[in-house]
This record gives structure tokens, C-alpha cells and sequence, in this order.
């Protein structure tokens, strides 16, 4: 594996690198396979063609991406030519894509589908052409601003989080000390590029010389395991439960390395990988470290275990706060960069947390989405973490509710594996390990029309507020509320 240099003189792109040591390896499998030395080839092309359009170093490159070859191409041409790669979800409509554009100040558009009209350069490219490889080194600059990804968080409100390619660099490294990674290894690019878990594999794979798997979402996942060269893969929990769903054996693949991430780890889940002879690893990152920040081999729920090197985190009034070589640049508003820290350099994720006894970070719930029921503070994450242990259960999500007796108190919505429980059982289940105030007053079955991986709190708690919503979901079994 590569080890680029910590400081910040350049340093050796990984794809020119491997295209001159290793020319003949699979550098991305696909439907047509790409070596190490037609990845530099194509590269050489695509960064032609922007110099050529007049897209320099520092520009700002709006691209709507997701993972396929043109994607990759495209996102890895704009780190060797220094320019700031800014990705858009494809599933956004093209209004909301000329909104982020203007936001992120774009100064040329790509899409394999329809161009906004604005301020920009649309970029008619070619990702079939190859420029031959050369032998010389081509040299990246670490302090270079890479990317813009944009990210929620708890607001609803897009954040351009900033960072620099030193950042990726320093992940990388950060994640091969668990996760170990080598020229034999395949990883599927399961993540999207506009999140900052797919963007950080490419970084991965590259420094190890592996091979990108792309993934074919036209293909059963299942299925692409069986057959593919995958033996690292970064999966959220609804995507495993599919899997199993679908009989799913690790024996069966070439799988290795499972990275869990985006939601509770749910503890059957665990058992159940374990007991078929893959140990998962959980991990906590955001997308203001470039993606994780702690990784660990799953046990108590919510430890994700500790920071991993180049990463330093804390607890500062019950808030896990962060600093690193991974920290982004800033927030990109207006023309310029904003780094929210405080006096000591720590950024502070608004997520709740503790230290183990062991020194591993316990990561407990958004501080954001902490509510207050009759004087008690209620923590939704953690009556989640007691639903998904429960076997039945696949999804759980809690909002609080308004009630004039108390303020407010929990509404659970459930999504189940096979057949469902009442609801009875299920707040006994709850009671059993955590206080009666904690246990949800109302079950709603998980809405039909929502399949995302990261639901928004807010858009469930609008759907328990106006009864009107109630007619996308499914018939829950037993009684709506279970006080008793």
C-alpha cells in the first residue's frame, strides 16, 4: 500500500503509481474490466478534456454522480487536476440540482442526464478515450481543496462540508490499520459518491492498489457477493437484513470485511453474521472527518470502540467533539470557508456520547433529538437500540409527539422482518430494560413509501401529527397505544 507523505509536500497520485508497478491488475471491475494502466489511460484523457475546457485547478466542478465507471472517472480526474469536485444526488430533480449548483458556486456542470441552465459550463466529456500512460510520476498536492459534500445533518438545511486531499489521505491510512486492504482485495463501491462513505473507498482502494467493484443495482446484491470479486464491503443494517432475507451466506462469497455503519447496530444482527463466521465491524464517522472516525468489532450496543489513528475525540458536556488530520476545511457559505471550533481546535458533532471503561467512545443519540417528558429526559436513539434487539423487529424509528399532560412522549414506528408482534409485547420488551417513561404511548407500522436508509425524523413526526398521513402505512398488529 502506498503511504503518502504526512506533510505537505506532493505526492504520487496512487493510480499513476499502480499503472507503473502493477500495469496488468484489475483496478475496476465492471461489466468491461478496467487494468491499473487503462484506469491511468482513461484518466489522462478526462483530465485533458477539462484543461481543455478551461476547468483549472480550484474551479468548482458540480457533477450529479452516483458509482458508475463515468462517476469514478470523473471524481478521480478532478483530484489530479486540482479541481473541486462537487457531487449531486441523481435522485434530486433538476431544479433542486441548479439550486445546489448555484449554492456550491459552480463553475461547470456534468450529468449524463439533463443540464440545468445557469451560470456555468456544461461539460460535454468523453469517458471512453485513452491518452497513453506515461512512466513519470503524476504529483497531487495534499493542501489542494478537494471536494464538496453536502450533508443535512439534523437541520434539514444542505451543509457544503469542505475538505482538502490530505483529509482523504489521512482516512485512508486511518481505516487500513482495522480494516486491512491489499492488491487482492475488492471493494464494492456499495455508498454513493455524493456521500462521503462512497467518495472515502475510492481513496481506500487506490492507496492499496485493490480493486473497485462497481456496484450493479440492476443485479440482486446478493447474487453480486456470489460472484464477484468483493471481499470488503460497507453496508448500512436494512441492506444485511435483506440479505439474510434473501439466504445470504458469507461461506459463499469471498467476503471478508464487513463495515457497518448509519444507523444502530442491531445485536440479533450481530449474532446472527457471527454465528455464519463473519464478524462485522461497526464504526461512527461524519462527514466533516471524511468518514470514520471510530471503528470496532461489535459488543456492547452503541460502542463503536476507539479513535482510529489520526482522529482525536473527547466529551465535553456529555458532546462528542472531534479534531484530527481528518477534520474538514470548513464550511463552504458565500464565496468563503467557515471552521465552526472551539478555542482548543475540537469540532463539536452535536452527538451524545461517553467513554467506556475500556476508553471506547459510546455514541448515544443526536443531542438534537433529545426531548423532555414529565421532567425526564428521553434519548429516542436508545429505545431504538432495545426495539431493533428484539428478533421481530428490522426498522424502528422514534419521534416525540405533543401531549398536554406531559409535553411530549414517544411514538415508535416499527418495521418488521416476517410477521409482526402486538404492540403490548413490544412495550413489555421496552420495559423490561429501560424506565416506563421510555416506553412509546403509540406503535405506527413503517410508512410503504419510504425505503431510505437515513429517514428524517422530522418528515415521521409530521406523519404522527397529522392523522391524514397515516394512509401510507401498513396495518400494525395489536392496539396503537400501549399504556397501560
Amino acid at each position: 500500500m502506498i503511504n503518502p507523505s504526512h506533510s505537505h509536500e506532493p505526492t504520487p497520485c496512487p493510480v499513476r503509481h499502480w499503472a507503473i508497478t502493477a500495469p496488468d491488475h484489475i483496478a475496476i471491475h465492471t461489466t468491461s474490466p478496467l487494468s491499473y494502466r487503462q484506469l491511468d489511460a482513461r484518466l489522462n484523457s478526462v483530465s485533458q478534456q477539462l484543461e481543455r475546457y478551461g476547468v483549472r485547478r480550484g474551479n468548482h466542478l458540480a457533477a450529479v454522480v452516483r458509482g458508475a465507471l463515468e462517476d469514478v472517472l470523473l471524481a478521480w480526474a478532478c483530484v489530479r487536476s486540482g479541481v473541486v469536485f462537487c457531487p449531486l444526488n441523481p435522485a434530486f430533480p433538476v431544479t433542486k440540482q441548479r439550486e445546489l449548483a448555484v449554492q456550491l458556486d459552480a463553475d461547470a456542470f456534468w450529468s449524463a442526464g439533463e443540464i440545468p441552465p445557469g451560470n456555468w459550463l456544461p461539460l460535454p466529456l468523453d469517458f471512453t478515450r485513452e491518452l497513453p500512460a506515461s512512466e513519470e510520476a503524476w504529483l497531487l498536492t495534499p493542501t489542494q481543496l478537494s471536494n464538496m459534500i453536502l450533508t443535512s445533518g439534523s437541520s434539514g438545511t444542505p451543509k457544503a462540508v469542505v475538505h482538502r486531499l490530505s483529509h482523504h489521505l489521512a482516512s485512508a491510512r486511518g481505516s487500513a490499520s482495522l480494516i486491512p486492504l491489499d492488491e487482492a482485495c475488492g471493494w464494492l463501491l456499495s455508498l454513493p459518491l455524493f456521500h462521503i462513505g462512497g467518495y472515502a473507498i475510492l481513496f481506500r482502494v487506490f492507496l492499496a492498489g485493490a480493486t473497485l467493484v462497481l456496484d450493479q443495482r440492476e443485479r440482486p446484491l446478493k447474487e453480486r457477493l456470489e460472484c464477484q470479486p468483493i471481499t470488503h464491503a460497507s453496508l448500512v443494517p436494512t441492506q444485511l437484513w435483506r440479505l439474510l432475507a434473501a439466504g445470504f451466506d458469507p461461506a459463499r462469497t469471498r467476503l471478508r470485511e464487513l463495515l457497518l455503519g448509519g444507523a444502530a447496530i442491531p445485536q440479533p444482527l450481530v449474532h446472527r453474521l457471527c454465528a455464519m463466521g463473519l464478524v462485522p465491524k461497526v464504526s461512527y464517522g461524519l462527514s466533516e472527518m471524511g468518514s470514520q472516525v471510530c471503528t470496532a468489532v461489535p459488543g456492547e450496543a452503541g460502542v463503536v470502540g476507539k479513535p482510529l489513528p489520526g482522529r482525536e475525540v473527547c466529551i465535553k458536556e456529555q458532546e462528542i467533539c472531534v479534531r484530527g488530520a481528518t477534520l474538514f476545511a470548513g464550511y463552504y457559505r458565500a464565496g468563503g470557508l467557515e471552521l465552526p471550533l472551539d478555542g482548543e481546535g475540537w469540532f463539536h458533532t452535536r452527538d451524545k456520547g461517553r467513554f467506556t471503561a475500556a476508553g471506547e467512545l459510546l455514541v448515544e443519540g443526536r443531542l438534537d433529538n433529545l426531548f423532555i417528558s414529565g421532567g425526564e429526559n428521553i434519548q429516542p436513539e436508545t429505545i431504538e437500540q432495545r426495539l431493533l434487539d428484539h428478533p421481530a423487529v428490522a426498522r424502528a424509528l422514534v419521534v416525540p409527539i405533543p401531549s398536554e399532560e406531559w409535553g411530549e412522549r414517544p411514538a415508535a414506528f416499527i418495521d418488521w422482518h416476517n410477521e409482526p408482534i402486538s404492540c403490548s409485547e413490544l412495550a413489555a420488551w421496552v420495559r423490561a430494560a429501560l424506565p416506563s417513561f421510555m416506553v412509546p404511548d403509540h406503535w405506527q407500522p413503517w410508512p410503504t413509501l419510504d425505503d431510505s436508509f437515513k429517514p428524517q425524523r422530522k418528515h415521521y413526526q409530521q406523519l404522527m401529527v397529522n392523522p391524514a398521513h397515516t394512509i401510507f402505512c401498513r396495518t400494525l398488529s395489536g392496539p396503537h397505544s400501549a399504556v397501560e
